[in-house]
């Protein structure tokens, strides 16, 4: 189960989408339409969003088609005879592991000291669907207490953009998206920041490359800053209402998790499938959160 809705279905109320509430950068249409116009996809990549993208994180970026390739490359570097993962967390880390044929333990934040020699641990930072975000410095401490025991620490950062937290890397190996930052996940920009030994030829499509060439770092600085104001402006009044009806988790983010049935009207997350009696929300237009509300409210009572 993921969150989200294709392009071919009804979902004008779609609180499952994790993807920015503001909606992409300005200027970020505008550049897509221009890369239609000037027919960039019939020609190859340039990677020029990578230059710009090392320039916005202040580090070398690989770009991907999507985080879930940069995690399988990212694997395919570290070579892991095992893959730990703190449980509940995204879902696809097992579906990659199977993939490459790697066993897979969910462990509980505890069962880090099981890792030894030849595991990886894949921690989501800020974690998906918790919205639990750990300091830079309990990251990079524990990256190095498991690598005194032969372990390695892949760290997936692909909300932290939502949040005032500092990114582990280049001290730990780190895992990225950038769709749901850009509120364009069907164009599938996922990054490594770090090079990986051999990377493949042609990493991102035309369309998305030249669209975030023509933004820039500034744009997307701007963005992440309106973005993390609006968060704690909206986020705030959304809960306490909220909570007024259902108990609501603490988050970093933009998404909760509400200990409820999830109502019906809206499209919500269900947690079942990880354990959690409940669902996750992402908020939306201060409009469409107030229906949010309402649903869940008139759902409980």
């Amino acid at each position: 189960m993921h969150g989200g809705s294709t392009w071919a279905e009804e979902a004008p109320l779609d609180f499952s989408d994790n993807s920015n509430p503001l909606g992409p950068p300005a200027g970020f249409w505008e550049a897509l339409r221009e890369a239609v116009e000037r027919g960039v996809h019939r020609r190859f990549p340039a990677h020029l969003a990578e230059e710009v993208l090392s320039q916005y994180e202040g580090l070398p970026v690989t770009l991907f088609n999507g985080a879930t390739e940069a995690l399988i490359y990212a694997l395919l570097e570290l070579r892991p005879r095992r893959v730990l993962t703190v449980w509940p967390t995204y879902g696809d880390y097992q579906r990659v592991a199977e993939l490459l044929g790697v066993p897979l333990r969910q462990v509980p934040p505890w069962g880090l000291k099981s890792a030894g020699g030849g595991d990886v641990v894949i921690l989501c930072n800020p974690n998906n669907p918790t919205g639990a975000y750990l300091p830079r410095d309990w990251v990079v401490d524990t990256a190095r207490r498991l690598e005194a025991r032969g372990a390695r620490l892949l760290v997936d950062e692909s909300f932290i953009d939502f949040a005032r937290g500092e990114s582990a890397a280049p001290d730990v190996a780190v895992v990225k998206s950038y769709g749901k930052f850009l509120a364009a996940p069907g164009l599938r920009v996922g990054a490594l920041l770090f090079k990986p030994s051999r990377p493949p030829p042609w990493r991102i499509n035309s369309f998305a490359d030249y669209a975030l060439w023509r933004l820039g770092p500034e744009a997307l600085r701007r963005h992440r800053e309106k973005t993390l104001e609006y968060i704690a402006e909206e986020k705030p009044r959304v809960v306490n209402k909220l909570r007024r009806c259902a108990p609501v988790a603490p988050s970093w983010v933009h998404f909760h998790i509400v200990f409820s049935d999830p109502p019906p009207g809206v499209k919500v997350r269900p947690l079942w499938d990880k354990g959690v009696r409940g669902f996750r929300f992402s908020l939306r237009t201060p409009a469409e959160n107030n229906v949010l509300v309402h649903a869940v409210c008139r759902h409980v009572r």
